[in-house]
């Protein structure tokens, strides 16, 4: 009798991995899509000012807490790092801004400029684009010069 049941439900153990091996790729889901990574490689020196160095932003007690927040970000996927307003994706380079696009970026329409929000307070920001899972910082924007928001007076 136990030999039945064993034989039983090993056949029905059988055809299921059978009928799982021969479906589609699923849909990836939040969790198995990429975490967040950092690239300085497109870091533009040429437009200090209006933005930034690393040294003034070491004075001005910023650099500590973009290494943390990138930190945070590093444990999130970008869909994720963008519901939890870690990041801000704009799209194109945004054309009132207090920067110009960068030589040493491509200009490519699929690149999506983006912002690191709340590095100490609502001003400073770390300016970037972003391809994939990858966040390349451009700039670093203490005055919030990148992509400009109208003041909202109530």
């Amino acid at each position: 009798m136990m030999n039945k049941f064993k034989k039983k439900f090993s056949s029905i153990d059988e055809k299921s991995l059978e009928r799982r091996s021969n479906t589609k790729e699923e849909r990836k889901v939040k969790e198995d899509l990429p975490k967040v990574v950092f690239s300085f490689k497109d870091f533009d020196v040429r437009q200090i000012p209006p933005g930034q160095s690393y040294p003034e932003w070491q004075e001005k007690k910023l650099l500590a807490y973009m290494v943390e927040k990138f930190g945070e970000i590093c444990k999130c996927n970008m869909v994720e790092a963008q519901q939890q307003r870690m990041i801000k994706i704009y799209g194109a380079f945004p054309p009132s801004s207090g920067f110009r696009y960068p030589q040493t970026v491509i200009q490519d329409k699929n690149i999506n400029w983006a912002v690191v929000m709340d590095i100490k307070g609502q001003k400073p920001r770390v300016a970037g684009h972003i391809i994939g899972n990858v966040f390349y910082v451009v700039f670093l924007d203490a005055e919030h010069l990148f992509f400009p928001s109208e003041l909202k007076h109530t």
